[in-house]
């Protein structure tokens, strides 16, 4: 990719002594991040909707670990671990959410991913106890019969021959999941369309935050956008305010995420409803994509998939994993993540500074915001062996160890990392490994296109036909 541009290291670079902006001492200089010019008004927007992760990697490339973009909102996009590393968990003090978040406000609110950290750690705290290691193991549980029931439906089109889509399939267990696990309801029921509505809520909260043409127009026109917005609104909210109305009448607030929200007596109704909507929409979403893509690469990569069958089979003998089981999944483990490495959910993570700041050798002014790229700096060639293969060993060989612990982060870094990590990774384990006990999935296609709004996911679904192992 080619793009008009600022002079590579000419920009806001110095030659020794006096950083630019934070006056630090610097002997070889430290230069202000630089990058495409872009066009006038809409700087590089034409050039990143065609691809926004090719887009990615080919600033990378051009400019290296650290690029100033305008799309048109001006941010610095970042691909280095070190600095990864240091806003997340070295000085996180020096960040906000910023800017971008506020795209996020209009369906998930002021909630456990859009608060700043002095108003976020007391929602987190309420509702921590809901996401120990005994709990996760005990909600984890949900996996079972929602993958039960995929295999159900997985068995007549193995004895047809039709062609199912894997990526459909993945968030209706998913949704079964953790629908249960936060709120005790299932939601993968077709009447409700839950999976859907978060479809669009993503595709909304996206285009806000890049203030894309469709919010540019009034809410009130009759256009498909618009009536897709409302009709996402009418499920969520609908889902969200039945479990509390219902669990209020009831008396039993439950012990799950929504019991202690509804428990905690510090929170108002609308912080209860922001943080299951934050809860819901950002665990279904993210949990479904991960599972598409794992079972995509699975089918990919006979080897790989070899090494899986194995491994189930030889450790569960066809049964369901328990806790304990899921422990001695390190090959399905590791293909998971792989997976995560190569197509990461949440492909990226704004943060604004606070103060100016020297992050490796570059100088940052203060409100800038960054855009800490989790698919870029899982492909940056500097810290990955080959990063465009797909290769779980990786994740196995000891190499880990020599890579910067800002290299990996698919569920984020430091005190904001997500809370329900524990519980997506179960339900992954728990789901990949009987699937691979039962099923071999052939694709339709040697390869599928990659769409981006705030999750990565399979542009036109993940087709394929099934065969029932013997």
């Amino acid at each position: 990719m080619t793009l008009t541009q600022d002079t590579p290291g000419a920009a806001g670079t110095t030659g020794g002594g006096a950083c630019p902006v934070t006056g630090n001492r610097a002997a070889g200089g430290c230069p202000v991040p630089h990058g495409p010019k872009g066009l006038p008004v809409i700087g590089v927007a034409p050039t990143y909707f065609k691809d926004p992760a090719a887009f990615t990697l080919g600033l990378q490339q051009q400019y290296g670990p650290m690029v100033s973009v305008n799309l048109p909102k001006p941010y610095v996009l970042v691909t280095d671990p070190e600095v990864v590393e240091h806003v997340t968990k070295t000085n996180p003090d020096n960040y906000r959410r910023g800017e971008l978040y506020k795209g996020f406000l209009g369906f998930m609110g002021k909630g456990m991913l859009t608060l700043n950290d002095a108003e976020w750690r007391p929602h987190r705290s309420i509702v921590a106890p809901a996401f120990t290691i005994r709990r996760v193991n005990e909600k984890a549980e949900e996996a079972v019969p929602a993958t039960e029931a995929l295999l159900a439906r997985w068995a007549g089109a193995a004895r047809t021959g039709a062609v199912i889509d894997i990526a459909e399939d993945a968030m209706n267990v998913s949704t079964r999941t953790m629908g249960k696990a936060l709120l005790g309801r299932d939601l993968s029921e077709a009447a409700l369309d839950y999976a859907n509505a978060a479809a669009i809520a993503s595709k909304v909260m996206y285009t806000t935050t890049i203030f894309g043409l469709n919010e540019l127009l009034p809410s009130f026109l009759p256009t498909r956008y618009n009536r897709d917005k409302k009709k996402a609104h009418r499920i969520i909210d609908g889902v969200i305010d039945g479990v509390i109305s219902s669990r209020r009448r009831s008396g039993d607030l439950g012990t799950d995420a929504a019991g202690k929200l509804l428990a905690s007596g510090e929170l108002t109704d609308q912080d209860i409803r922001d943080d299951l909507r934050t809860l819901l929409l950002a665990g279904t979403d993210t949990t479904g994509q991960a599972l598409a893509w794992t079972l995509y690469e699975i089918a990919r990569h006979p080897w790989v998939r070899e090494e899986v069958e194995e491994e189930v089979d030889r450790v569960l003998g066809g049964h369901a994993p328990t806790t304990e089981q899921r422990g001695e999944l390190p090959v399905t483990r590791s293909v998971i993540e792989e997976a995560m490495r190569l197509h990461p959910p949440v492909w990226q993570f704004p943060r604004d500074l606070i103060e100016d700041e020297q992050l490796g050798r570059w100088d940052v002014k203060k409100d800038t915001t960054l855009v800490l790229s989790t698919y870029g700096t899982h492909r940056n060639a500097e810290h990955w062996r080959d990063p465009h293969t797909f290769d779980p060993r990786r994740f196995r060989d000891g190499s880990a160890k020599e890579r910067p612990a800002g290299s990996y982060f698919p569920f984020g870094g430091g005190r904001r990392q997500c809370i329900g990590k524990n519980l997506a990774m179960a339900t992954l384990i728990t789901a990949v490994a009987m699937i691979s006990q039962r099923f071999r999935i052939s694709l339709t296609a040697s390869s599928v296109p990659t769409a981006a709004f705030i999750t990565m996911y399979p542009a036109e679904g993940v087709h394929a036909t099934l065969r029932e192992r013997s």
